[in-house]
């Protein structure tokens, strides 16, 4: 015979959303009018009659003591340490009810209440209710309470709040009452959303300053992190003299002459390599600015031989949006396609270098210049052996490499040179399989990687494009061809993504 409990062929199963309300409700009418509650809990001088199971079933805290084995389990009236009788009377509520009232007066108790009483739900509405009143006149105050609970949600976003408004936040009184630690934490962020890096050591230095007796002995740890080499020189010297503490003057004057004077000149630089990954890169949300280097003009309307190679340099800043000109290149130079303007430019240690190109009277170049940003002065370098326009170029092991290109007297080239600077010059490395110029050159976990170009022109005919890749290993100086494009290409463009 068929069980007449299961369900039939055609029935449906039905849910009713108000019932866990419904019931809830009615539980709560229950402890109100003080109906089957089970045990008594003393929260200072107050007494609460309750439910063991409902508070059990709404809390791990309860759960276990209630039913872990504990001497309360058995016992008629509680004691519950450490709450307010006032914030737990909330807590209970929630409970009961699942509403809680939180206001600004109250929700750092509720928070920490609710979280020695494992009821995650009210702590992450008193999280929620913190990141809705977050301003930067408070939120160092909520990163200290945040870190303080051990609350690494609210800790994050209060971190990233402190990035993002770093400028606001550095200028309240909150900023001057963090603790050293938590102060270095903050300076040492990539993430903090700058104009510049001499905003950062002002507002280390406002900190120091605001108990220069106690702090002093931080001086050297609180500008750790500073990333002096970004600084203007002559606006920090000026600071300095400005100090009237003499040790803090000289501490500074250290500093200064430690992280500064040993990236004047390029011919430094080798010394700064240590520097190279943290001191002397913008951080990550400084403001940055994009650079249009050499290239060639001629006027609207005007013919091919009026064409000119440019000197000038652009600097476009990405925070006000306008174009700016800045120093001139020594040597006017210019190619054939956006993958060549201004010969090639690549930036590394926050410096901009310029290899090769053509020059106004149609001669390819082997000069070489660098671009330091915060003198804005451009220096020349050794020169490449080889005369090259349209070449390839990649920063790889704190080198650069001059690949390929092409000269009048030799067509397309296939050999690469390779300026060290530790050595302060240019040596030849090993050629590539195939003469290429207007290639692609990319570095990529430690390798190069070449593609496309133009291969040398034979008896009069018009050079080919390549679809071949080769990829250049450093450390046994050798090229391997590698599988081909589906298209041949020169004067394109490549990009690590």
């Amino acid at each position: 015979m068929a069980n007449e409990g299961c369900p039939k062929a055609g029935d449906s199963l039905f849910s009713s959303d108000k019932h866990a309300q419904l019931i809830l409700a009615q539980i709560n009418k229950m402890r109100n009018g003080q109906h089957f509650c089970d045990v008594q809990l003393q929260v200072g001088k107050e007494t609460f009659k309750v439910h063991r199971l409902v508070l059990a079933a709404s809390s791990p805290y309860f759960a276990a003591l209630f039913t872990g084995g504990m001497k309360e389990s058995s016992k008629d009236v509680v004691q519950i340490l450490g709450i307010e009788a006032a914030i737990f009377r909330i807590l209970l509520d929630f409970i009961y009810t699942g509403i809680v009232d939180i206001g600004v007066s109250n929700v750092q108790e509720l928070l920490v209440a609710a979280d020695m009483l494992q009821l995650t739900e009210v702590v992450n509405l008193c999280c929620a209710f913190l990141k809705g009143q977050i301003d930067p006149l408070n939120c160092i105050g909520i990163f200290q309470f945040s870190e303080q609970i051990a609350c690494h949600d609210l800790l994050e976003f209060t971190e990233n709040y402190i990035h993002v408004h770093f400028l606001e936040v550095q200028s309240g009184e909150e900023f001057l009452a963090l603790t050293k630690d938590q102060l270095i934490k903050i300076l040492r962020s990539e993430e903090l959303s700058i104009e510049d890096e001499y905003q950062v050591f002002l507002a280390a230095m406002q900190w120091l300053l605001k108990d220069l007796g106690k702090r002093k002995k931080y001086v050297v740890e609180v500008l750790d992190p500073i990333r002096f080499p970004l600084l203007p020189p002559q606006r920090l010297l000026k600071y300095i003299e400005g100090v009237s503490d003499f040790n803090l003057r000289v501490a500074l004057q250290t500093l200064l002459k430690e992280y500064c004077e040993v990236c004047k000149s390029p011919k430094e630089n080798k010394f700064c390599s240590f520097l190279q990954t943290s001191k002397v890169r913008p951080r990550k949300k400084a403001r940055k600015y994009l650079y249009a280097v050499g290239g060639y003009t001629r006027l609207q309307g005007g013919r091919w031989s009026d064409s000119r190679a440019l000197s000038c340099v652009e600097r476009f800043d990405t925070f006000s949006q306008y174009w700016t000109t800045v120093s001139s290149l020594h040597q006017a130079r210019c190619g054939l396609g956006v993958a060549v303007l201004g010969g090639m430019v690549y930036a590394i240690g926050g410096l901009i270098y310029v290899i090769g190109g053509i020059s106004n009277e149609g001669i390819e170049l082997r000069s070489f210049e660098v671009y330091d940003p915060l003198s804005k002065r451009w220096s020349p370098l050794p020169p490449m052996a080889t005369r090259r326009a349209y070449l390839g170029v990649a920063a790889l092991n704190d080198c650069i490499y001059s690949i390929g290109g092409w000269n009048e007297t030799q067509d397309a080239l296939q050999t690469v040179e390779k300026y060290s600077f530790e050595e302060e010059k240019w040596v030849e490395v090993a050629s590539m399989k195939v003469p290429r110029a207007g290639m692609c050159a990319v570095a990529v976990n430690g390798l190069l990687y070449v593609s496309g170009g133009r291969s040398s022109s034979h008896d009069f005919l018009a050079p080919g494009t390549l679809d071949s890749v080769e990829v250049y290993n450093p450390h046994s100086d050798t090229w391997t061809e590698i599988g081909n494009m589906i298209t041949s290409r020169c004067e394109g463009g490549v990009a690590v993504l």
